[in-house]
């Protein structure tokens, strides 16, 4: 299915391409003349971020798994291509005690006849329109602003390649945050229980939300708490991630916090990673400025961040674990966000739309850094 002549999916076609996007926006932004302020309601065009999700769809989708150079790609493709459709009975479905959604997700295709390049391209629709879907719902002004800060998040390709249930998850998080903060929490709710069917644990963003909305409202203690996981995971973080690996909610824990898990989507080396801590705490310096120094204040804002620094610090006392990327994922996916809604949302300088130029192609080349010696 979906047979086109794509070339393979590496970093140094993706990143180039990107650029090349990522400079043009840039200009426009620069030359932009639009001054429109924050609360004028106005939605700007989702056409270069829709066109964008598709092409990335198409070209993800239909990655060759085969080739050993995609980490787990080619374990999903095993575990795809030996379901056994006769075996398969949608009556036992769904089973709420799993990921149930994903399962079903990879059923329904398997029964379809897709084959494995389809479902790829089912799941890659899922994740780049889910990002592009969050970009246009948090940051209606400049969706495409957000959209190129997704995408060009050092993060993005290798969870769209390997972290698949972890990748569409999170970005059903922030679509979930979102309409919750716009007062629509049935669908918010929903979404929620959605997204515990595609990947259990996404249960530490959610629940580091509903602690943002609910019993740490204050991003000053929040930030308390993640400065205080530093020295905590320095002086007893191979014990608490002893523990925490083994509560039992989720079964990978275990997994991710060992050695049991063969590919390569992980850091290249464990251990404290002062690196990563710097590259997390960019974020929250952003914000730190922009809400207590420049003193813009803004309520979606306090609740993308108190949930990112929960979340995040959570990562940095397991710091240590082996597959600690796809813990650090739970938090850096809503970087992107976290810079682009106030360049988008919030009137903290006179020229956003100049700073925004500034900052995506230098949020671009730190991804690149940062992968070179990942």
């Amino acid at each position: 299915m979906f047979q086109f002549s794509f070339p393979e999916v590496t970093n140094t076609y993706y990143f180039t391409g990107l650029g090349i996007i990522v400079a043009a926006y840039s200009v426009y932004l620069i030359i932009s003349t639009d001054d429109r302020q924050p609360g004028d309601h106005h939605r700007s065009s989702m056409l270069i971020p829709i066109l964008m999700a598709a092409f990335l769809t198409m070209w993800i989708g239909n990655r060759d798994p085969t080739l050993g150079i995609y980490g787990d790609s080619y374990n999903y493709n095993l575990i795809y291509n030996n379901v056994q459709t006769d075996e398969i009975s949608l009556t036992s479905l769904p089973d709420f005690s799993s990921e149930w959604l994903w399962a079903a997700i990879m059923y329904i295709c398997r029964l379809s006849d897709l084959d494995v390049n389809g479902w790829f391209t089912v799941i890659a629709f899922l994740y780049t329109f889910s990002a592009v879907w969050a970009a246009g719902v948090c940051c209606p002004r400049r969706p495409t602003l957000a959209t190129l800060l997704i995408f060009a998040s050092f993060s993005f390709l290798p969870f769209g390649l390997n972290g698949l249930r972890n990748g569409v998850a999170c970005h059903m998080v922030i679509l979930a945050i979102a309409y919750y903060l716009d007062d629509r929490r049935i669908i918010a709710g929903v979404l929620a229980f959605l997204i515990l069917g595609i990947h259990r644990s996404s249960i530490l963003p959610i629940t580091a939300a509903i602690a943002a909305v609910t019993v740490l409202k204050n991003p000053r203690h929040a930030l308390y708490i993640w400065i205080a996981s530093i020295p905590v995971s320095l002086l007893l973080g191979e014990t608490l991630t002893s523990m925490i690996m083994n509560l039992g909610f989720d079964d990978r824990m275990v997994q991710y916090g060992g050695s049991s898990l063969s590919g390569d989507n992980k850091f290249s080396y464990t251990g404290f990673r002062w690196d990563f801590l710097i590259y997390g705490a960019i974020p929250i310096v952003f914000y730190w400025y922009i809400t207590f120094i420049k003193g813009v204040r803004d309520g979606w804002y306090n609740v993308i961040a108190i949930t990112y620094m929960l979340s995040n610090a959570f990562w940095i006392i397991v710091i240590r674990s082996t597959f600690s990327n796809r813990f650090a994922y739970l938090s850096w996916f809503l970087m992107p966000i976290m810079i682009a809604y106030p360049l988008s949302e919030m009137r903290f300088v006179d020229k956003r739309d100049t700073l925004a130029a500034l900052i995506l192609p230098l949020y671009l080349v730190l991804s690149v850094i940062l992968l070179i010696g990942l």
